[in-house]
């Protein structure tokens, strides 16, 4: 990134503050170069709130130290020009486990879903009219959560339960069957909003073995079977194989995705940190070149890393600094 930024002094007292299943387990803490990153905070409470600082502020690219309500308040009071088109968060899971880094601990389910209906009612207003706000939760709370923000954004504005499963390590069951996926529940601002086809590979076997039909050659030998419209209409017209083959199948709602490794150099040091692989399929379905996204809770900064290459502009905020001072290194800025 060559673009002229201003940044602002900030400390790096915080921690993460993602709760989360299988997908936010530790790994080595290794930096993209290799080099080792500090511990990401040694408390179990969030620190204290405190004015937003924008540590990093380009065209297309804003980094917030603050808040999830107080980054809000500096949209309103700074007049920021945008809406976005989509908002992702990633918010504690109510999984009441105490990590390394920080707690996801609450006194009870009520407290946790006041606060996620008070971060949720701040930033419905910000999503624009044909946007999308994405919400990444699991199996603790994901049904009080759907609930909740069906109060919020509408339950007819409701468009998509996204599985990802990631797999991994598996046991016996006894208590439980192993859980390996998270939930991705998604809201639409209105009815006009409108996703983008995304497709993934697929084979030519896969797709001859789906349809099940009598494979054709025509008179330059490229293969086609017929296509169907409607009853008596088995044979209205000719779909080429290589073209199924070269756009590929249509994504469902469920997303095989692996996690992150420990070794892997994606991998930043930062508890909870999603795949690239992941944003970018969100990114891809709810947005356009050149449209604005926001992530209020960003950790890593995966969310922005997927906008940006993707050429979106992005809002990225955490409440914690040491949260802040790894999604700045990892996009490429330093303190001037």
């Amino acid at each position: 990134m060559n673009e002229e930024i201003k940044f602002r002094n900030h400390e790096a007292e915080g921690h993460e503050g993602n709760g989360g299943a299988e997908p936010g387990e530790k790994g080595a803490l290794i930096g993209q170069e290799g080099a080792r990153v500090g511990l990401l905070g040694q408390g179990k409470s969030p620190p204290q709130r405190q004015p937003v600082r924008v540590v990093v502020e380009t065209p297309h690219l804003y980094v917030a130290h603050g808040d999830i309500l107080d980054q809000i308040r500096w949209l309103h009071e700074g007049n920021f020009p945008h809406r976005f088109r989509l908002v992702y968060l990633d918010p504690p899971f109510f999984s009441n486990k105490e990590y390394n880094a920080f707690s996801d601990t609450w006194s009870s389910l009520q407290e946790y879903l006041a606060v996620m209906r008070t971060w949720v009612e701040a930033i419905q207003p910000w999503v624009d009219a044909e946007g999308f706000f994405v919400l990444h939760c699991d199996y603790h709370a994901s049904h009080y959560l759907k609930v909740t923000v069906d109060d919020i954004f509408g339950y007819d504005n409701f468009r998509n339960e996204w599985i990802w499963h990631y797999g991994g390590r598996r046991q016996p069951a006894v208590v439980r069957v192993n859980s390996k996926h998270d939930v991705l529940l998604v809201w639409a601002k209105s009815a006009r909003a409108r996703f983008n086809p995304v497709f993934e590979p697929w084979s030519r076997e896969e797709y001859v073995a789906l349809k099940r039909q009598k494979v054709h050659r025509d008179e330059n030998g490229r293969e086609w079977i017929w296509g169907h419209q409607g009853r008596g209409r088995s044979h209205a017209y000719r779909i080429y194989l290589d073209e199924q083959v070269e756009r590929g199948r249509a994504i469902d709602s469920v997303w095989d995705i692996p996690i992150i490794n420990t070794s892997a150099k994606e991998r930043v040091g930062y508890p909870t940190q999603k795949p690239v692989r992941l944003l970018r399929r969100v990114v891809e379905l709810t947005t356009n070149p050149g449209e604005w996204v926001a992530d209020f809770a960003a950790g890593s900064g995966t969310t922005g890393v997927a906008a940006l290459d993707l050429g979106r502009s992005a809002w990225l905020g955490d409440i914690y600094g040491e949260a802040v001072r790894i999604m700045v290194q990892r996009l490429g800025f330093q303190a001037v």
